[in-house]
């Protein structure tokens, strides 16, 4: 089998998508939600990992946020964040120079590991935004980087000699439950806060009607800290892929000699 030249190991890539939380604050479908996401990387190609196993490096921004599914609750949050992702990537077939080589249709997995910032924000009963980890709500001390871990699909689709469109869709397991600063069990006491506003902001239940016909309402807890907060990212781009010497060498009636 012919080896990768050196021209030939580098594609990058950028993308446009949506992102999605998951975690305390829905159940289910009601977790999808879509807010933007951008990202960017690079495919680098070996001959030690041959022509399908790809490594792989990603860098994203995007938002999550959610209403509480739990009406009484009453909880709510946004978030911008980043996530810095190094990944292993097989394609289902093996990258070829020549174009006519190629599959028009490439699919693909990835699996890796990374970080990600988060930075929660919770809405006040008078619509106004607070930055909720410095509140300290369940009296908890959290950063605002978290390791991640992930997988996904995706798909490849043969443009041209130098292009190609990617479509692909993974989720993020994270080592946080604080995505959106509801991890504990059991309200804090109002009177232990010093902050008014961090007590407020930690029980909003008493802002929020409760109609008992609500199914499955949380009226003793605030969260599971049992379950940490993931995310969905969905995404579509495009790819450049570094070659040289992409001409033919052959005219005329030798192109059909070429193998």
């Amino acid at each position: 089998m012919k080896k990768i030249s050196k021209n030939e190991l580098l594609s990058i890539f950028g993308t446009v998508g949506y992102a999605t939380y998951y975690g305390d604050l829905c159940d289910g479908i009601d977790c999808f939600k879509f807010r933007p996401q951008i990202g960017a990387g690079a495919l680098l190609r070996t001959n030690y990992l041959g022509k399908r196993l790809n490594i792989r490096g990603d860098v994203r921004f995007f938002k999550l946020y959610s209403d509480d599914y739990y009406k009484y609750r009453n909880l709510n949050f946004r978030s911008t964040n980043w996530e810095f992702i190094l990944s292993g990537q097989f394609d289902f077939y093996p990258y070829e120079k020549m174009m006519r080589r190629r599959p028009r249709i490439n699919p693909y997995i990835y699996a890796g590991i990374g970080l990600m910032t988060f930075d929660p924000w919770g809405q006040f009963p008078d619509g106004k935004w607070h930055q909720l980890r410095q509140l300290e709500t369940e009296h908890t001390k959290y950063g605002n980087v978290a390791f991640l871990y992930t997988a996904g699909f995706g798909l490849k689709f043969r443009y041209s000699y130098k292009w190609s469109f990617m479509v692909e869709g993974g989720y993020r397991y994270t080592t946080t439950d604080h995505i959106d600063d509801v991890s504990i069990q059991d309200y804090p006491d109002a009177s232990s806060f010093n902050n008014s506003i961090a007590g407020q902001m930690s029980n909003k239940s008493t802002n929020f009607p409760y109609n008992g016909s609500d199914a499955q309402t949380p009226q003793d807890y605030r969260g599971n800290p049992k379950n940490k907060d993931g995310y969905f990212i969905f995404s579509a781009g495009v790819v450049y892929h570094f070659t040289k010497n992409h001409k033919p060498k052959f005219k005329g009636n030798d192109q059909l000699l070429r193998k």
